[in-house]
């Protein structure tokens, strides 16, 4: 397109192009006009293409180099295999337009130099009647050579077009390299800013980004422990990669990233990617210590049985120890080492790095208890006198003995035991213990089978003890409240009491059974049903009578009609006649009426017996 004046061309471009397989053209392309006609002008020229299939579009500007570009156009054409049909028009598509001609043009496209080049001529019409033609030549700038490289690898950097200048930034204010080729040091990814030059027209910076590859992994280092080949080295690569392989100190590269048996000390690991890309790290594996065996805590066995223990306390190492009583045989995860008998002991404890430590305890044998003797001597008379004794040897004192295996003593000897077995048990002061059934003897004595008493009449000596004798072979005697044995059994003129009965057989066995004889009175006691406390001397206070010596009377309380207590007496004794309530009152003349009184006493028998009655008491 050609303008009568420097001011741009608004152009359209319309390429049109045949064929399914389309190069492609688009971007911006910066090129010169050379003029059929020696007498016109070279101008600028810059074409930036869009491209949809074969169908083109986009925009043109030219302008001379002296000033900038300013005459736009737009255009349209067709790409059929390499070569380019175009047209110009303004935006709406019209090449009619006053003061300007629009070019149409074929042109050729290179793609090793990234080139566009042919010819073109003045569409002419009522607005443009000047023939006009001429060439025209454009360049591109294209990266030709790849977009990334492994770090620390050489990058050489090709691209096309003419004239060209490396930037380091986008306002092209910090020019790094001129020419086709660059080889940039670089150690991280980078966007360089290129530019081309024709006819003193240099062209927008084109951006280009090289990535620099560099394969990121992670070391995890496991250390060997007490200098052996237990160590590891693991790799783990970035998230989501594939495809990688590891190697150790230069060694044959692997698919595992596991690299295990190694010793203490400094290995380089590399790790490589899909792409072939690859980094390195050192990593320094140190000697972990061992466990030890600080503490062996022992409980010996004991009461002669495979009871003892031994806990070991370790520590250090890597986890997680394990133990052996067996010098490694065998192996457990509890330290806790049970049902030992006495002796020498070795126990190991071992880390998961394989590091192994010993320690010895001798474990005393058990102090058993054992019977030695056991005796029992029988009883005699018949009586619960008979005794036992049991004689140990061995155990841990103190030594306690038990006839119930409740109640312990410090003496082996139990005495006052009937005839029958017993069991005795030792016990030692660690709890072991032994026991021993013995047998105690039985033996025969007087026996009473049956004692009769006949009861005193009131106040007369006339009671009788009748006995009936158990044994039908010795010969018994018979003693009543410790007087004379005498062969009779009966005892009579005895007055009303209590005895004790003694009966003796020809060994001096003896028994004894507490008798009571009883009284017989038509009526025990006796009671008025009133009296009058009036100092006359006549029935002046309620007296009691009986007909034996005397009543030990246990409590005396006298109510009124609500139940009140009015009197109350205990624990005391009187004779026939004695006077038990005189109607006073907390030392006042008690109110005259009815009133109940309880007698409890005790009869010379023993006998216990109550009894309750009303006296009216009258104050006349």
């Amino acid at each position: 397109m050609k303008q009568s004046n420097t001011l741009g061309l608004l152009l359209l471009l319309i390429l049109t192009a045949a064929g399914s397989q389309a190069q492609d053209v688009s971007g911006f392309w910066l090129g010169v006009t050379y003029p059929a006609d020696p007498n016109q002008a070279v101008y600028n020229y810059t074409m930036t293409i869009t491209q949809n299939g074969s169908a083109l579009g986009g925009t043109t500007e030219t302008s001379n180099p002296n000033v900038p570009f300013g005459g736009l156009a737009y255009l349209s054409g067709q790409i059929v295999s390499n070569q380019v049909n175009f047209s110009e028009a303004d935006k709406n598509g019209s090449t009619s337009v006053k003061g300007i001609c629009f070019w149409r043009g074929k042109l050729t496209y290179n793609p090793t130099e990234e080139s566009l080049i042919g010819t073109y001529e003045n569409m002419t019409n009522s607005t443009c009647t000047i023939v006009g033609s001429g060439k025209v030549e454009l360049y591109r700038i294209v990266l030709k050579s790849p977009t990334k490289y492994c770090k620390g690898s050489p990058i050489s950097l090709i691209v096309t077009g003419k004239n060209i200048q490396w930037y380091s930034s986008p306002t092209r204010t910090n020019p790094i390299a001129k020419g086709n080729t660059f080889n940039p040091t670089i150690t991280k990814t980078t966007t360089f800013y290129i530019t081309q030059t024709l006819y003193k027209n240099e062209s927008p910076a084109i951006p280009v980004t090289i990535e620099v590859i560099e394969p990121t992994f992670t070391a995890i280092p496991t250390n060997p422990g007490c200098g052996r080949t237990s160590g590891s080295i693991a790799l783990t690569a970035a998230t989501g990669a594939t495809g990688w392989q590891y190697s150790l100190n230069g060694g044959a590269f692997q698919t595992s990233p596991i690299f295990p048996g190694l010793g203490p000390g400094t290995y380089n690991v590399k790790a490589k990617d899909a792409a072939g890309c690859q980094s390195e790290q050192s990593i320094t594996l140190t000697s972990v210590s061992g466990p030890i065996i600080s503490d062996l805590k022992a409980t010996p066995p004991q009461c002669g049985t495979a009871n003892g223990e031994v806990s070991v306390v370790a520590s250090g190492g890597k986890a997680p120890l394990t133990y052996s009583i067996d010098y490694g045989s065998t192996f457990q995860t509890s330290p806790l080492f049970s049902k030992l008998a006495g002796g020498t002991y070795t126990f190991r404890v071992r880390d998961d790095n394989g590091c192994e430590f010993n320690k010895a305890i001798a474990l005393p044998a058990a102090n058993s208890m054992a019977v030695l003797s056991s005796t029992g001597l029988p009883t005699t008379c018949g009586q619960a006198n008979g005794s036992v004794t049991m004689t140990t040897s061995g155990g841990n004192n103190p030594i306690q003995y038990s006839i119930d295996n409740q109640t312990y003593q410090t003496g082996n000897t139990f005495t006052g035991l009937q005839s029958g077995n017993y069991v005795l048990q030792a016990r030692d002061g660690t709890g072991c213990a032994v026991s021993q059934t013995i047998s105690v003897a039985a033996s025969t004595g007087p026996q009473l089978a049956r004692v009769q008493t006949m009861p005193a009449g009131c106040g007369q000596p006339n009671g009788a003890i009748l006995i009936t004798s158990a044994n039908t072979v010795s010969t018994i005697d018979y003693s009543i409240n410790g007087q004379a044995f005498q062969r009779t059994s009966n005892f009579s003129s005895l007055k009303a009491g209590s005895y004790v009965l003694v009966a003796r057989d020809t060994n001096n066995c003896t028994v004894s059974q507490n008798i009571v004889v009883p009284f017989d009175c038509a009526s025990t006691i006796h009671l008025p049903t009133a009296f009058s406390p009036n100092a006359d001397h006549v029935n002046d206070a309620l007296t009691i009578h009986f007909g034996f010596p005397s009543l030990t009377i246990s409590r005396f309380t006298v109510y009124d009609r609500w139940g009140v207590v009015m009197y109350n007496r205990a624990n005391f004794e009187v004779s026939t006649g004695d006077s038990i309530w005189d109607g006073q009152v907390n030392g006042q003349p008690a109110p005259k009426g009815i009133y109940v009184y309880r007698l409890d006493y005790q009869l010379p028998d023993g006998t216990q017996t109550s009894y309750r009655e009303s006296v009216a008491l009258l104050n006349e």
